[in-house]
């Protein structure tokens, strides 16, 4: 099934933020030109990429992969998790339906377009981290 160029941007920013919960990791300090490099270089190296065509054309024609990668805020449609990114950090939230309770990865991750698994959203968060916290 082909997913839209704007569900694809939400599934990969929604699919970035339990990647990086994964990696204990809810908040990062708001340093656009290394979270741009950052983010472009592991998106390069990361295998799933293939199956969100947009987010690749939108990255080759010089979109900030800091916006990619926050692009899913709280006014837009995604089901568990959104980005803040109005102050000096980026900031993950739960939506309300996870208050009570702990994020579920897997959960989250069969909910975002793209079939992509929690391990591979992981993969993407971790390269990104290994960039951006030399």
């Amino acid at each position: 099934m082909r997913i839209t160029p704007t569900r694809q941007h939400n599934a990969v920013s929604e699919g970035m933020a339990p990647g990086l919960l994964m990696c204990d990791r809810s908040e990062l300090p708001f340093d656009k030109v290394l979270a741009d490099l950052s983010f472009k270089g592991a998106w390069g190296n990361w295998p799933y990429r293939g199956r969100f065509s947009q987010v690749n054309t939108d990255l080759r024609n010089g979109s900030d992969g800091v916006w990619v990668m926050t692009h899913a805020d709280q006014q837009k449609k995604v089901w568990n998790l959104y980005w803040d990114s109005t102050g000096a950090a980026i900031n993950i939230f739960a939506r309300p339906q996870w208050a009570d309770q702990e994020i579920d990865p897997d959960a989250i991750a069969d909910s975002i377009d793209g079939d992509v698994p929690a391990a591979g959203w992981l993969a993407l968060a971790e390269d990104f981290l290994a960039r951006f916290d030399r």
